[in-house]
């Protein structure tokens, strides 16, 4: 070959990519990026190529680790911008320290070491949060507020959505608004069922990567069940998920003799040959949502063994919630980190219709306060015997009148809101109420803490509560069946799914947190601000945590603004009172 036409062959890679219209995302990848000085290619993980090939303008990808979809996404979204001159696009992480980890440990090198993204004589702009590319641009941030109120963009990829605030998510979304492109792919290790990534993915066509058996020619969808899972000398009466370290030990059984199998036949699946593997929608009519369904058997490289090694070592940790959503790449969905359907549907009663005003009993008020307001009014002595009597939603205009007819017809004993965001409606509340209705925060980790006037240290503005055990204790009290629900009217499905839609969270090292599914969950914050009220009156009078004690509250006839207001500490002196049970 002529020195020239070497020249001229460097000159045309140094100022064009292999690319056509043709070209798919995949291919493009392929021709044009290499790993480890190595053309790249999806010869590892050939599940990846349709992925990384999609264009969808709504995608979600549930994945478990190690299965390379991160490096994956990365490329697509450097390609993008490369291929498509004039746009940008938007790829978040959870926080700034993934953020800052991806692109200075895998982003940069990539865009530095690739030919392909320096063509041209322009010295680009280059960081760790912005990156040219010719005329386009890709931003990096940690899903931050700054970011997704001031970048415009054609293209958002959300990596880590299930760790990622799910409000600033819905806010790089709407920086797409004037694009013609109006594309939004979404990665994730799962967490809990129909939450975050999972909840996309049941909304979506739901393509799984199903496997021929080369025996009876079934089409499977492994999965870490024993209907897949061949593990001899295991007992018929253990199950996969409660295998021990002993019966290995005790050499009842192999983990290395362990093999994925068809469900219908029980031969030996090999999940490794492309012939036998294909993305198949569960729902092909769903077009305009696309989902994808990674699992550790969408690959041959991480076999049984792996897997059960992963089992025991997050066993071990207390940590199986981490097992299903990083190695299983499943959603969790423990009945003990969620209120189940027959929970819930046990504390309603027949009665649907508030009953008659009872002015002897003490009563008790949660509101989660809204545009539209979310309210449960409760009678009884104390956390541990409740009728929840009336369930109201209205709009927040209407409430404060709502209020000031329970206060007339009910012996109102104490009640919270929540203070924010609507902060001039909380207060109003605990002006019309005299005290009695609270705005409360949730904040800090005492579960009360009463916060008084600078001004005037007997006067209490509001309250603050620690969020997991308020909810907490309306949990228990559904679960062990301390509250009844009468007057619900034709809310019950309501009541129903707003009291499923939060999951609690426990992870090693972290204090316990309840999480928000898909943010239905008002009567779920009214129950929690109702037992935020009784929790205060109890601090308010020296009793907190004292599951039977007595506080004295004024008769019906003095009412009980008279004699106890949460305006003043230590107040409600007069003589004639009768005992309440806390």
């Amino acid at each position: 070959m002529s020195a020239y036409f070497t020249e001229m062959i460097d000159r045309i890679d140094a100022r064009f990519s292999i690319d056509s219209k043709d070209m798919s995302m995949g291919d493009w990848i392929c021709a044009n990026t290499r790993l480890r000085a190595r053309p790249f290619t999806f010869d590892r993980y050939p599940f990846q190529k349709q992925i990384a090939d999609d264009m969808h303008p709504s995608i979600d990808v549930v994945k478990p680790s190690q299965v390379g979809l991160t490096e994956v996404q990365i490329r697509k979204a450097l390609a993008f911008v490369a291929r498509n001159r004039g746009t940008s696009l938007i790829f978040t992480l959870p926080n700034d320290d993934m953020y800052e980890r991806v692109s200075k440990t895998r982003v940069l090198p990539l865009v530095k070491e690739e030919p392909v993204f320096n063509l041209g004589d322009d010295k680009p702009t280059r960081s760790q949060g912005l990156i040219q590319i010719g005329t386009s641009f890709l931003y990096m941030t940690g899903n931050k507020e700054s970011d997704a109120t001031s970048i415009p963009a054609d293209v958002v990829f959300n990596d880590e959505i299930d760790l990622s605030n799910q409000q600033m998510l819905a806010l790089f979304n709407s920086r797409m608004q004037n694009s013609d492109w109006k594309i939004n792919q979404r990665f994730s290790t799962p967490t809990f069922h129909s939450f975050g990534v999972d909840g996309g993915f049941q909304r979506s066509d739901q393509h799984e990567y199903m496997c021929k058996c080369d025996a009876c020619n079934h089409w499977n969808i492994p999965t870490f069940t024993e209907a897949f899972i061949d593990l001899p000398g295991l007992p018929s009466d253990v199950p996969l998920l409660e295998i021990t370290e002993d019966l290995i030990d005790a050499g009842t059984i192999s983990i290395n003799d362990g093999q994925v199998v068809c469900e219908k036949c029980r031969a030996p699946l090999d999940l490794g040959r492309t012939e036998n593997r294909e993305w198949v929608p569960r729902y092909a009519s769903r077009t305009h949502h696309r989902g994808y369904r990674v699992s550790p058997f969408s690959t041959d490289r991480l076999g049984v063994p792996y897997i059960l090694s992963q089992m025991f070592q997050y066993r071990q940790r207390d940590y199986m919630r981490g097992f299903h959503n990083t190695v299983l790449g499943q959603a969790y969905n423990a009945g003990s980190a969620r209120l189940s359907e027959a929970e819930v549907k046990s504390r309603f009663t027949a009665k649907r219709t508030t009953p008659e005003p009872d002015r002897s009993a003490p009563t008790w008020i949660g509101i989660d306060v809204g545009k539209t307001c979310h309210m449960i009014v409760s009678q009884g002595n104390s956390l541990e015997d409740q009728h929840a009597i009336m369930f109201k939603v209205l709009p927040v205009e209407q409430l404060i009148a709502e209020v000031e007819v329970i206060l007339e017809q009910y012996n109102v004993m104490g009640g919270s809101c929540d203070r924010h965001p609507y902060t001039p409606t909380a207060e109003a509340l605990r002006d019309v109420s005299k005290g009695l209705i609270l705005p409360v925060e949730y904040r800090g980790q005492k579960d009360v803490n009463l916060v008084t006037d600078p001004l005037d240290k007997e006067r209490i503005t509001h309250g603050q509560v620690n969020r997991t055990t308020m909810i907490d204790l309306i949990v228990k009290a559904i679960r062990l069946g301390r509250i009844r629900f009468s007057g619900y009217g034709n809310h019950q499905q309501e009541i129903m799914d707003h009291f499923q839609d939060m999951v609690r969270d426990e992870t090693p090292e972290k204090p316990a947190t309840w999480v928000k599914l898909t943010g239905n969950d008002h009567f779920f914050h009214a129950g929690a601000f109702l037992a935020s009220a009784i929790r205060m009156k109890e601090m308010q009078h020296g009793l907190y945590g004292e599951s039977r004690s007595t506080v004295a509250i004024a008769s019906p006839i003095m009412g009980a603004q008279d004699a106890y207001s949460p305006f003043k500490i230590g107040s409600g002196k007069n003589s004639h009172r009768r005992q309440l049970g806390f």
